[in-house]
């Protein structure tokens, strides 16, 4: 590709997308995400991520990337992920580092922190750049609402179509609109899985509301609402804070 192609091709990476939320200010953009599973924080982060042109950074995109990558760092993970364990706090926050960090640039911090430990470990890592959180974003569900949303989701035995029996039915009852075949609920749908997850997540991640409330970091956000209210509500809460903390 001719040099001039090449800066044609980089000038368009990173051009922020359309409709992107241009702010006035010289750093970019760092917010993390928190909620129990079924809160729809991952959508969220999506969609913001291409609101304001930053990356979304999953703990799972991130952990596949690094074990890809091949490098010491990423055959460890690979060792971990390989064999169903989980990534000890010390490994992840080295993995956020050098492929979130390290790079400078801004995002949006999904599944990570997910305890005490690595909350602190970001917090020193931040320390040590000079730079601090915008924000962290809480999306505030009950249990019940959440078993609610996660016990619903179905598959289809044949052709894998994902369906919910509220947000998402077919159009009959437990037969996929595809290929006919049964739909059948999926292995982490079932309830005693859901109130597992939830179990987990109160014991290790809750106590990460109380930590960024202390510090005065923390925003919430009620995602009980319909998921285009949710949005609405998100992106007007981060450009707020995004804004308050570019005129520090």
């Amino acid at each position: 590709m001719p040099a001039d192609a090449d800066a044609a091709a980089d000038a368009e990476q990173a051009a922020p997308a359309p409709g992107a939320v241009r702010l006035e200010r010289n750093a970019p953009v760092k917010f993390v995400f928190l909620g129990p599973p079924g809160a729809g924080k991952g959508t969220q982060a999506a969609r913001m991520a291409v609101r304001f042109n930053v990356q979304h950074a999953s703990t799972g995109d991130m952990f596949r990337k690094a074990a890809a990558a091949g490098s010491e760092l990423g055959r460890t993970v690979k060792d971990y992920l390989d064999s169903g364990r989980l990534v000890p706090d010390e490994l992840t926050s080295r993995v956020v580092e050098e492929l979130v960090l390290d790079a400078g640039d801004g995002y949006i911090l999904d599944g990570y922190p997910r305890t005490l430990g690595q909350a602190e470990a970001l917090a020193a890592n931040l320390e040590r750049r000079g730079l601090r959180l915008d924000g962290v974003v809480y999306f505030d569900l009950s249990d019940q609402e959440a078993v609610r949303r996660l016990t619903g989701r179905l598959v289809c035995s044949g052709c894998g179509r994902n369906y919910h029996r509220e947000f998402m039915p077919p159009k009959a009852t437990d037969v996929c609109d595809d290929c006919g075949a049964a739909l059948r609920v999926r292995s982490d749908s079932a309830e005693d899985v859901v109130r597992q997850r939830l179990a987990v997540y109160h014991e290790m991640t809750e106590p990460l509301v109380r930590y960024y409330r202390d510090r005065g970091l923390l925003e919430n956000v009620d995602a009980s609402a319909a998921p285009d209210d949710v949005e609405r509500a998100t992106g007007a809460l981060l450009e707020r804070l995004a804004r308050s903390e570019g005129d520090r």
